[in-house]
């Protein structure tokens, strides 16, 4: 048995039962006499640890030679109460983790509004943060300065020496790069499936064609028709997805032309929408995504009728009912799933004029998605203060919403908090109250603290808030 082996064995099994071993005569290392067994143990595996460490080959050099020397930094470096206040945040942070993440982003964004530098110094310690915090990593910039730029990149994987075709990249890393070009040039990430679509495989195709699902155009739809033809049902399924979003398509018209016979308006008075069930689909239905009948059992029709409501015009029901928007979603409000799939629909293709409409009859988070921001925070504010709701039911309708909140929807919200069920709200939002609450409501959450409460997650919610807030204070101060 080798010494490492045996040293390991005397610290699993402890020194009473096995001897601390004798160092071999090569490391020229002789313990003083009469040691005790649990001293040399713990002697020889501080000298195990230095002799493993010193005895590592390096990392392989660059195949492109030496490492070029860092520039130099023309930037001015942020010093003082500021930089401490950095090294504190990453070595020894007064916060929860996430908190400590988003005091990092915020040391960041002031460094940039003051046109400061992170210290040298503090620069591996930032990058090793930014490696598993995705929010830190793209604040990176401009605050690391030339020298951090130099560093980041060096810790890098060399960038795959990019390959001079797409389709020379293995899966994964032809998916991240088709990926990057559709965020930049829509039409040129298009062209480029298009070019290889034939030799791809039929999980590729459907997975890269799933990217399009973030920003897909009318001018998709040639793609989008060709691909459900495909003879793989998960590409076909993924096309007919990207086709829902499109209202403005020849899908969608074909869609419309089968939901308005279903359609009937009737009643003087007192309109009601009445809905028939399609009948079983023809061939063209069947490629435009309406289900064909199940192996056993019987056809699912209301599944047909979501399929046509999804891919048809919104405006379809507006122009049977001869209603606008709000009337409309008003007549199908007794209908919860026809009312669920208009919903679905409104949000997949961010309707902001239907969402207006459905949310007068149904509270719903992906409704208010579609809104601009500030019409969704006043909307909230009313809703928060009027509905009477419980409380658990506002917290997935608050997570979403820019940071930091107004004012009043801060005060609206603690309101709620403080109240009898209170706490089940400040828990729900726990990962996001202390970032979302504007300076102004600091005071409010000390007040609440001082109050005898024995609701603990309401007492740490709020005290997360006011460590927040209260070092968010210092670095404004320390960056002025």
């Amino acid at each position: 048995m080798t010494w490492l082996a045996e040293l390991r064995t005397a610290a699993l099994v402890g020194t009473g039962r096995h001897d601390a071993p004798k160092p071999p005569d090569e490391l020229g290392f002789r313990a003083p006499e009469g040691l005790p067994r649990e001293e040399s143990l713990l002697d020889q595996a501080a000298m195990a640890d230095v002799a493993t460490r010193t005895s590592r080959t390096a990392a392989a050099a660059p195949s492109s030679g030496l490492v070029s020397p860092a520039p130099a930094d023309t930037e001015p470096q942020a010093s003082g109460e500021a930089a401490r206040l950095l090294e504190l945040l990453l070595t020894q942070p007064p916060v929860g983790l996430e908190l400590r993440t988003q005091l990092v982003v915020d040391w960041l964004r002031f460094a940039e509004e003051t046109r400061r530098r992170v210290p040298h110094r503090l620069l591996p310690a930032l990058l090793l943060v930014a490696e598993t915090k995705s929010a830190v990593f793209r604040r990176l910039e401009p605050a690391i300065g030339t020298r951090g730029r130099w560093l980041k990149e060096l810790k890098s994987p060399s960038s795959q020496e990019a390959a001079a075709e797409w389709s020379e990249l293995g899966s994964a890393d032809a998916a991240v790069e088709l990926d990057r070009l559709r965020g930049l040039d829509p039409a040129a990430a298009r062209e480029q499936l298009l070019a290889h679509w034939m030799s791809l495989s039929a999980r590729e195709r459907a997975g890269n064609l799933a990217l399009f699902a973030g920003n897909v155009h009318d001018d998709d739809e040639a793609l989008l028709e060709q691909a459900l033809d495909d003879k793989a049902k998960s590409v076909r399924d993924v096309a007919l997805r990207l086709l829902d979003q499109l209202p403005g398509s020849a899908r969608a018209a074909r869609m419309a032309a089968r939901l308005v016979p279903l359609l009937h308006v009737k009643g003087l008075l007192n309109k009601r929408l009445d809905i028939d069930l399609p009948p079983d689909p023809d061939g063209a239905a069947l490629r435009d995504g309406v289900p064909a009948d199940p192996r056993r059992g019987e056809p699912d029709r209301l599944a047909r009728l979501d399929a046509i409501i999804s891919g048809a015009p919104l405006d379809v029901w507006t122009s049977v009912s001869g209603r606008n928007r709000a009337a409309t979603a008003a007549l199908v409000q007794g209908e919860p799933r026809i009312l669920d799939v208009l919903i679905a629909t409104a949000a997949a293709r961010k309707d902001t004029e239907w969402a207006r409409a459905l949310l007068t009859v149904r509270t719903d988070r992906r409704l208010l998605v579609c809104l601009p921001a500030e019409e969704r925070e006043h909307w909230l504010e009313r809703h928060v203060r009027e509905s009477g709701d419980d409380p658990l039911t506002l917290a997935p309708l608050l997570q979403d919403l820019p940071q930091p909140w107004s004012v009043s929807l801060a005060e609206a919200v603690l309101t709620v908090i403080s109240g009898k069920d209170g706490g089940q709200l400040a828990a729900s939002l726990a990962a996001v109250l202390p970032t979302a609450l504007p300076p102004e409501a600091n005071q409010r959450c000390r007040q609440l603290l001082e109050r005898t409460d024995d609701d603990v997650a309401r007492r740490r919610v709020l005290r997360d808030a006011v460590q927040y807030q209260s070092f968010r204070q210092s670095l404004t101060e320390a960056f002025r």
